[in-house]
């Protein structure tokens, strides 16, 4: 049985799979036309693929390309390096740009701070004069219980007699060692 299987199976099934693989799906067409008795079958069988010689499948090497010239290598690489500055120049750009952004808003906010501050330091001068004239329009009404200022009230104070200096005596004070010997208290 395994000879009967061998013959059913000339080739291993690895080898059909890169035949099939290397073929291309389109059939040529014969030059005589289809006859119409027996119409090709649109698929051939795995037996009939293996069966069709692989000369139409060899690989072509293609040429290889000559080297550049020296001029057009420092194009391409000025292009690549040009290409590096500008991207680099660019995040620059955006990053300049947002922070001016950002700085012109952080000044914005402070300055309406130093107007809003302004305007309630007006309000408050404008308040408290307003509390002084209250208080002399009260101070100036009869019944109030406040004197007018004149010689007569103030009091005047003499100055005291001078005092002599304060002298140092000329030896320091002398710590005895027994001080230094005691632990603080304090810690």
């Amino acid at each position: 049985m395994a000879t009967a299987l061998r013959s059913l199976n000339p080739k291993p099934t690895r080898d059909r799979r890169r035949t099939v693989r290397r073929r291309s799906h389109i059939q040529p067409v014969p030059l005589s036309g289809p006859s119409r008795s027996a119409p090709a079958p649109r698929h051939p069988s795995i037996a009939q693929r293996s069966a069709v010689p692989s000369s139409s499948s060899s690989v072509r090497q293609l040429p290889t390309q000559p080297p550049l010239p020296l001029w057009l290598r420092l194009l391409i690489q000025a292009q690549r390096g040009s290409t590096v500055v500008v991207l680099i120049l660019g995040a620059a750009t955006l990053i300049v740009y947002s922070s001016a952004i950002f700085v012109q808003q952080q000044w914005s906010k402070d300055y309406q701070k130093l107007k809003t501050m302004q305007r309630s330091e007006r309000q408050m001068i404008a308040a408290g004069e307003f509390l002084k004239n209250q208080i002399i329009q009260q101070a100036e009404q009869p019944g109030s219980g406040l004197v007018p200022k004149s010689s007569e009230h103030m009091i005047y104070l003499e100055p005291s007699a001078d005092r002599p200096p304060l002298t140092l005596p000329a030896n320091p004070i002398v710590q005895s060692d027994s001080a230094f010997d005691e632990d603080p208290t304090a810690y």
